[in-house]
């Protein structure tokens, strides 16, 4: 299975939207010009608050390391939020850019963006 089929059997099994599909086969184009993420980049934003909250820039090797080290009851929580780790994982490992995550959460009222550049 490519990854291209990857992304669609994921939309098939609605585990991400449309939109994030479409994000996904984009930055799977990106990645076939050569082009190689080096950031990730995660902006978190508060209702009633101008501007994102939190803005951070991490290099991508202290991500790929710091996956590893995640334990599983916060594996859990993050994929309560609907944000697939492997897909985030393999984001990473095949160099591809552009939005990755992309999650609201109206009960705390915050707005999650992550993308890799």
């Amino acid at each position: 299975m490519n990854e291209q089929e990857r992304v669609l059997k994921l939309l098939e099994e609605k585990k991400i939207t449309a939109e994030d599909a479409t994000r996904l086969l984009d930055a799977l184009k990106q990645t076939e010009g050569g082009h190689a993420n080096r950031f990730l980049k995660v902006r978190v934003y508060e209702a009633g608050h101008e501007g994102p909250r939190v803005n951070v820039t991490l290099p991508i090797a202290l991500i790929r390391w710091g996956m590893k080290m995640v334990p599983e009851s916060a594996k859990a929580k993050i994929e309560d939020h609907e944000v697939d780790l492997q897909v985030v994982s393999e984001a990473l490992e095949r160099g591809m850019t552009g939005k990755i995550v992309d999650v609201q959460d109206d009960k705390e009222g915050k707005h999650i963006e992550v993308w890799l550049e």
